[in-house]
């Protein structure tokens, strides 16, 4: 999915429907997202040969893996957008606008940009029986958490206990 400006002038309207893959060593370094699969990019572009700009209308589908933030297991995490993105072939300020750099317009790395953006920032998985636990420390459920902060004493109050009121 790659445009030159020339093959834009020669046909200014373009429609994709691929299915593709990234490459694993592009998502060694993040954390959030583990793996993308069955990605599949539809759309169309349109392009303004009196503003320079080329318009893009995309929907992407796939499946995102992603880390449960509670047991680090893999997770898989649906993937359903739509995009509009706008190419322009000049300089702009314009920070919702890919500047396009010698004349070729490499859509690729704009759909790794939108999933990444897509990512969430959390995601845990359902119905968790066991929580993690280690040599001193474990994760608390909400519930344990909230019947540990109600019986729990403040330590700033805690010489209270040995007051004994004398009648």
């Amino acid at each position: 999915m790659k445009w030159t400006k020339r093959e834009l002038i020669i046909k200014p309207y373009i429609e994709f429907d691929e299915d593709i893959e990234f490459d694993k060593s592009s998502l060694e370094n993040n954390k959030l997202l583990l793996d993308v699969e069955d990605l599949h990019v539809e759309g169309d572009g349109t392009f303004d040969e009196v503003e320079d700009l080329l318009r893009v209308n995309m929907h992407i589908t796939g499946t995102m893996i992603c880390p449960c933030a509670i047991t680090n297991e893999p997770l898989s995490v649906d993937l359903d957008s739509d995009y509009d993105e706008c190419f322009a072939f000049h300089d702009t300020n314009d920070l919702d606008v890919h500047v396009v750099k010698n004349d070729v317009i490499e859509l690729i790395p704009v759909i790794f940009q939108l999933i990444n953006l897509d990512v969430p920032m959390h995601v845990v998985k359902e119905g968790i029986a066991k929580y993690p636990s280690g040599d001193g420390w474990r994760i608390l459920s909400e519930d344990e958490y909230q019947k540990a902060k109600r019986s729990s004493i403040d330590p700033r109050l805690a010489k209270l206990r040995e007051f004994k009121a004398e009648d």
